[in-house]
């Protein structure tokens, strides 16, 4: 008789660790004695992930709910704005919202791939409509174009939660690409992960400094790291 698997043998997930690459990287850091985000590291991802998504900015951050929450400061939401999204997600997806005052309107998801139904997403349109946020489920995208061409027809923003969908693509095109505002996960629970951490990317050009600003914290820090400003102060909320 086959021994019985006891449901706490089965690992949730099993990262992988390349130990000649981390100590070969470790004294890379070392050696230019910066370990504080902007640095060599951060700056080669995010130029990377420009490139790979198509995207006109990336912006590393600490999770993919923080860069969800900066999608919520970049909308400029007001109290009892709504905010469509998928009845079926993680809680950070509405909880980014909910904490700037909007209103989370559910959408029911299909049965063929667990995203949100795009044919019943025009009918939970309102006035009061700022956004949609999709889910592409374990890394399958929803119908991204469909959804795509009623956000631009109704002129709302269109924002990706991409957490588990790095380098999966549409019609060959990147997920992450299509939104307004696209968000990454790298947590240790993803297919590239770095324990804890995230990304923003942004395909609006027009939200491009305004996320700069909101990344450090409310200042100007980006353009006095490029020498534009002779030093940084608060400048908005962050």
């Amino acid at each position: 008789m086959n021994k019985k698997i006891k449901f706490k043998d089965v690992p949730f997930n099993i990262p992988s660790i390349f130990e000649k690459d981390f100590k070969k990287n470790f004294s890379k850091l070392r050696k230019n004695n910066k370990f504080s985000s902007v640095g060599y590291f951060s700056n080669k991802c995010e130029k990377w992930l420009k490139k790979n998504i198509n995207a006109k900015a990336a912006l590393l951050t600490n999770s993919c709910t923080s860069a969800l929450e900066m999608c919520a400061l970049l909308l400029n939401l007001k109290k009892d704005d709504e905010v469509i999204m998928p009845s079926f997600t993680f809680v950070s997806t509405a909880n980014a919202f909910v904490l700037r005052g909007a209103k989370p309107v559910f959408v029911d998801i299909n049965n063929r791939d667990l995203n949100i139904d795009s044919n019943k997403i025009e009918k939970a349109i309102t006035k009061k409509t700022k956004a949609i946020v999709v889910v592409h489920y374990a890394g399958i995208s929803c119908d991204i174009k469909k959804i795509k061409t009623i956000a631009k027809k109704n002129k709302i923003f269109l924002i990706e939660d991409a957490a588990h969908s790095i380098l999966s693509y549409y019609q060959k095109k990147p997920l992450g690409s299509f939104g307004d505002l696209s968000t990454f996960s790298f947590h240790d629970t993803k297919n590239i992960h770095c324990g804890e951490g995230g990304a923003l990317i942004i395909n609006n050009k027009s939200l491009i400094e305004k996320s700069k600003i909101i990344r450090d914290k409310g200042t100007n820090r980006d353009k006095f790291i490029k020498n534009v400003v002779k030093k940084y102060t608060w400048v908005d909320v962050g």
